[in-house]
This record gives structure tokens, sequence and C-alpha cells, in this order.
């Protein structure tokens, strides 16, 4: 165990049976105690357990981010039981509704932006007292290989992430001085419970087995696989870590080279 999270405590929130519960897993692994936020409190317990059993110590708090309260009442669950934080992961977002944007209701994009964009934004803000008094601390946002590929039908979630990302580096502007690091991490496709579903659902529409759908996106990937879900979470690792201890503003991708940037 290289442990490099030793000594540091985290939120995570958006935990439930993929990337947020690969990035808590990944977290206690290096040695990190964690604070687990979601809406469905069976994954909240089930993923606690799981690093209980590893010997870090774990709390929850069921959290709908669009909500003041559940944001104050995760921070002060973390600190009440853990006693710091020093690292927010970001997690929790809303998918789109893939209609065109003539057809679209708006009221479907601006609850797309209220939890991808200012939900976040409400989460951090119950955050940065206590790392601003810690005089550290490091943000990190899960982004989405959308605002670099723009696919039509998902304008909603793109622009929520779109402006999440300048959210970040305005963020990391602002915080830098008090010590406090913001980056995002942009996962393209990624292979876990929600992608072996998706193709799943695909294949009475294309015909396609799950195993050909695989294959298909994987050929335009040069690494030639879909990235898990649990390797994804170590690019979380990275930022919430010291060795990135002079980076801020930074976006980086993890999508096994499908997209440049």
């Amino acid at each position: 165990m290289s442990a490099l999270l030793t000594g540091k405590t985290a939120i995570v929130s958006g935990v439930g049976p993929g990337l947020g519960k690969e990035i808590a897993l990944a977290f206690a692994r290096e040695g990190a105690d964690v604070a687990l936020g979601a809406r469905t409190e069976s994954y909240l317990k089930e993923v606690r357990a799981e690093i209980e059993g590893m010997g870090r110590r774990a709390t929850h708090a069921v959290t709908d981010i669009t909500k003041v309260d559940d944001c104050e009442r995760l921070v002060r669950t973390a600190l009440d039981d853990l006693g710091r934080v020093d690292v927010l992961v970001h997690n929790a977002f809303a998918s789109d509704v893939f209609q065109p944007f003539a057809d679209v209701d708006l009221a479907h994009w601006r609850r797309i932006m209220d939890v991808n964009l200012f939900g976040s934004l409400q989460l951090t803000h119950a955050v940065i007292p206590t790392m601003k008094a810690q005089g550290r601390g490091s943000i990190v946002f899960v982004n989405s290989m959308i605002i670099r590929k723009v696919l039509p039908l998902q304008g909603g979630y793109a622009t929520s992430k779109a402006a999440l990302l300048t959210a970040a580096q305005a963020l990391a502007k602002e915080l830098g001085p008090h010590g406090i690091r913001v980056n995002s991490i942009v996962p393209g496709w990624m292979w876990g419970p929600s992608v072996e579903m998706y193709f799943d659902m695909m294949k009475s529409q294309t015909g396609k087995s799950p195993e050909e759908s695989y294959a298909e996106v994987a050929a335009q990937i040069p690494l030639g696989e879909i990235p898990a879900d649990d390797e994804c979470a170590n690019a979380a690792v990275f930022f919430a870590s010291d060795l990135s201890a002079v980076i801020t503003g930074q976006s980086l991708d993890v999508n096994g080279g499908e997209i440049f940037h």
C-alpha cells in the first residue's frame, strides 16, 4: 500500500454502485477516512461497511446536494465523526433527458444545472470555512468527456458540465491563496455497473450483444479497452494527494486516449 492519503479525511458525494463507490474505496485503500454522501442510504451503508472492513473510519449522511441543509449536514457529520475535512470529491450528478433541444422542456435543463452545477457549488460552499481554517484542502470535481465531445440529445448535461469546469477554474483562482486547490477529472467511457446496464439495454434496440457493444467502443480508444471505474478513481486520488500539491485549476482527461485535450 502506497498510502498516499494517510492522515487525510475526505468527503465523497454521489456514492452509488459506480465511480463514487470506487473513489471512496480507493481513498480508503490509500489511508484516508471517508465521509459518504448520497440520496440512497443502502448504498451508503454498503460502502461504509466495506471501508470499515478495510480498517479505516467511515461515516455517512443521506444527502441531496440541491438542499442546503443536506450539504451542511454532510460536512458537519464529517467534522463531528472524523475530525476534519481535507478533501471534497464531487461525484453526484444528474443525467440528461436525451431529447432534442427544440422539443425539451427547459425545466429539465434547469434541474440538471441545479444538480450538476449549483448543487456541487453548494456543497463546496459548505466545506470552505473548515478548509480555510486549516489553511489547506483539495476539491475535486468529476466532470465528463461530454465537454470535449459534445453529442446531440445531451445538451443539458454538456452545458452543466462545461459550466462546472469554468466554476472550478474560478474557484481555483479565489481559493488558492487559502491553500485550497481545485481540480477536475474528466472521465470518458467507464466500465462498471452503469455501462454494463446500458449495453444490456441497447441489445434490444441494436441487436448487438454487450460484448459487441464493448468491442465497438473499445475500438475507438487507443489503449483498446474501456477504462474501469476503479482505474478512473485513481485520478481523484492523485488530485487529493500531495503528489499534486502545486497543481490547481487543471483538468485531467481519463479516457484511454479517446479524446486528446
